[in-house]
């Protein structure tokens, strides 16, 4: 009877022994779980913003840059008109912009030829009466204008959410600055103006020296907005807003052709636009 209370003691002991070990590890798988939440969570976001990309696009199955491509991303840039939230890689911004000039440059084009003595000549020749051609000309110098106003305020909110792709916030570090100094600038003008038939010459120079200096500090500003949303490489990873939707190095060659694209049609379109005043 003592042997069979000694026996089952030690297989007690036994079982307390690896019981120990085995509660410990589960403690300590626990908190590890705990400490990798956040990169679990990071990793699924990626995940979901991966699977979520609207022009389907694989590596190695379809072609990364396609009109279907094009076309997608000029709607998605469109849509998001007044959306300021979430991130815009680099290149769905020049799968924006190099359509969206195509598009307006045309527009602009057909209005600068209603513009120019050209057409004036052509529409005296076929008969139209002075009412008509002006009605010609004011329709044409709206439409100019306003096509190029509309396309500002979807190109205004892409560059936002390609700030937040660099994770940096766009109106704080970059357009707080230009507008502070737009407002600057503009007082300056309106007091030299008012001082320009007055006897204050020493004040309208200075005046106009500060103007020059704000100028600059203006130009230098929005020039390294620009040169960071158009051309810098976003990141990668999980920042402030949110997972990027486009990453990997196969995206950087169509985006570097089609910001070669957007520069040969801006040369182009000045020849044009020199060629048809001098006509």
């Amino acid at each position: 009877m003592a042997e069979k209370k000694t026996a089952a003691a030690g297989a007690a002991k036994r079982t307390g022994k690896k019981t120990q070990p085995a509660a410990a590890t589960a403690a300590a798988g626990k908190s590890a779980a705990k400490r990798n939440a956040p990169a679990a969570e990071a990793a699924a976001d990626a995940a979901l913003s991966a699977a979520a990309e609207t022009a389907g696009v694989q590596s190695g199955s379809t072609p990364v840059l396609s009109a279907k491509v094009l076309w997608q991303m000029w709607l998605d840039g469109w849509k998001k008109i007044f959306t300021l939230r979430g991130r815009t890689s680099r290149f769905e911004l020049w799968c924006w912009l190099v359509p969206n000039t195509f598009l307006c440059v045309a527009i602009q084009l057909c209005c600068t030829y209603v513009l120019s003595p050209r057409f004036l000549r052509t529409s005296n020749a076929l008969g139209f009466t002075i009412g008509q051609i002006e009605s010609f000309i004011a329709a044409a110098q709206a439409i100019f204008y306003l096509v190029a106003a509309i396309s500002l305020f979807p190109l205004g909110s892409l560059l936002i959410r390609r700030m937040h792709d660099l994770n940096r916030l766009a109106w704080k570090d970059y357009l707080e600055p230009v507008f502070m100094g737009a407002v600057v600038f503009s007082a300056l003008n309106f007091a030299v103006i008012l001082l320009s038939n007055t006897a204050y010459a020493y004040t309208i120079l200075l005046l106009g020296i500060c103007m020059v200096a704000i100028f600059y500090g203006l130009c230098f500003h929005l020039l390294k907005f620009l040169i960071m949303t158009l051309f810098y490489r976003g990141n990668f990873d999980h920042n402030l807003y949110g997972a990027p939707k486009y990453k990997g190095d196969e995206y950087e060659e169509p985006t570097l052709d089609l910001s070669c694209v957007y520069f040969l049609l801006i040369a182009t379109v000045g020849a044009l636009y020199l060629a048809l005043a001098l006509v």
